[in-house]
């Protein structure tokens, strides 16, 4: 499953005037200030992919709310805007054709359409897959990775849940949660606390778990060992030449543990829900991972080979993802990128320019080469030099003694700012 394009009308931010967004394969990145809409296009991709299970029983089901409907202010007052639109351009491996379904408010409903007209083709699919595995027992039907990622993915803390496991359960395992994905409420913990039991009894595939820590090596390269105790993943991190000991990853940074942590969910849905494929089971696995703010906790260094790694460690995945971080856009190519910002852009891929050229020209932060204090003391130097200028101007010289004594506090750091500011007093 990949989405090609979504197309978005008086959803969230998104006015009457639709919004249609084309999007890559493999990764998409979006850009903007806030209250651009980043994440209304998020939202609009996860209620667009929650079509594949209405017809599939105890997975969550997400439909456009009330509040996410667009609202004007009429005179004071805000007036909802319909009909609300959320419409996708979608592939599936095992369809020839793209197909296209949609979501709507209509101007006379309050509730979400999931008429056979709009969702008709998506929902049967998901149906005939649920049925081929629960009612046929035939576990190797093609399903899609889906999950979504929040900004509050991290927030909470506390102790994971931990539940034993008497075998796969396809469908609640491998979209569990799938619509807020919580570092709470991860199973993949379970999955590897059980494994080497069941795969003993034959209720396990043979080569899954080794495909899963291959997958943490190739998505973090930071990672040198990893293994597994009662569940719990254990790591050797190089860190600037230093390789840490082998250690709980609880232990170990929040950079490295919440991407960590993802990577492994990610992982562990694509071994649960197409597992018949065994070594293959992650790399081989299609699905749509959506990301809000993917840059949450990771240094800047490692945020120039993020997008690539994810590639690499899952080459079937589409992923769409948030970001605030000039590294991340400085490492995409041309098609990866959608920014929301009304700058002219740059006209090549953003992986050939310098990261003050991605900030300036597609983030829209003017002369990133200075600090913004440095661009202060500039502006506020030129204004006392211009007061001083004309030494007989009475009034601009007592203008210029008190700015002269408010800079000497402001700046009483930098003594060599503040004499060269003295030095041009007249005397």
């Amino acid at each position: 499953m990949n989405i090609d394009q979504i197309t978005i009308r008086n959803f969230r931010n998104i006015g009457d005037d639709e919004k249609t967004y084309s999007l890559d394969p493999n990764f998409t990145v979006i850009i903007g200030i806030n209250g651009m809409g980043k994440s209304t296009i998020l939202q609009a991709l996860r209620i667009a992919c929650g079509s594949f299970f209405l017809a599939i029983p105890d997975v969550k089901k997400v439909h456009i709310r009330q509040s996410e409907v667009h609202q004007l202010n009429v005179n004071k007052s805000l007036v909802p805007q319909k009909p609300v639109k959320i419409e996708a351009v979608g592939t599936f491996a095992d369809v020839e054709n793209p197909i296209v379904w949609r979501r709507q408010i209509t101007e006379k409903s309050n509730s979400t359409t999931s008429s056979e007209s709009d969702v008709g083709l998506i929902k049967s699919m998901g149906k005939d897959k649920f049925e081929t595995v629960m009612k046929e027992g035939d576990d190797s039907a093609f399903l899609p990775v889906i999950a979504f990622f929040s900004i509050s993915r991290a927030a909470g803390g506390g102790v994971r849940n931990r539940q034993s496991r008497i075998g796969r359960q396809i469908f609640k395992e491998g979209y569990q949660d799938w619509s807020d994905m919580k570092f709470t409420n991860f199973k993949y913990e379970d999955w590897l606390a059980s494994y080497d039991v069941l795969k003993s009894s034959g209720k396990e595939y043979e080569h899954t778990k080794d495909a899963f820590f291959e997958t943490l090596i190739k998505a973090n390269r930071y990672i040198e060992e990893v293994t597994s105790v009662n569940g719990k993943l254990w790591l050797k991190v190089k860190m600037k030449d230093e390789i840490s000991d082998l250690l709980p990853l609880e232990l170990h940074s929040d950079g490295i543990r919440f991407f960590t942590e993802m990577v492994a969910e990610i992982a562990y849905r694509c071994i649960v829900l197409n597992g018949y494929l065994d070594a293959t089971a992650i790399i081989e696995s299609r699905g749509v991972i959506m990301i809000d703010e993917l840059d949450l906790h990771i240094h800047p260094e490692w945020q120039r080979h993020l997008v690539n790694d994810l590639k690499m460690a899952f080459p079937g995945i589409q992923f769409v993802a948030t970001t605030h971080s000039p590294f991340i856009v400085q490492s995409l190519e041309a098609n990866e990128l959608i920014n929301l910002d009304a700058t002219d852009g740059l006209d090549e891929a953003p992986n050939k320019y310098s990261i003050e050229e991605i900030s300036e020209y597609e983030m829209g932060v003017l002369n990133v080469e200075r600090s913004e204090k440095f661009l202060e003391m500039k502006r506020a130097a030129a204004d006392y030099f211009s007061l001083v200028k004309n030494k007989t101007d009475i009034a601009a010289i007592e203008q210029a003694k008190v700015k002269l004594d408010e800079l000497r506090i402001r700046y009483n750091n930098d003594p060599a700012y503040v004499a060269l500011l003295e030095s041009e007093f007249p005397r």
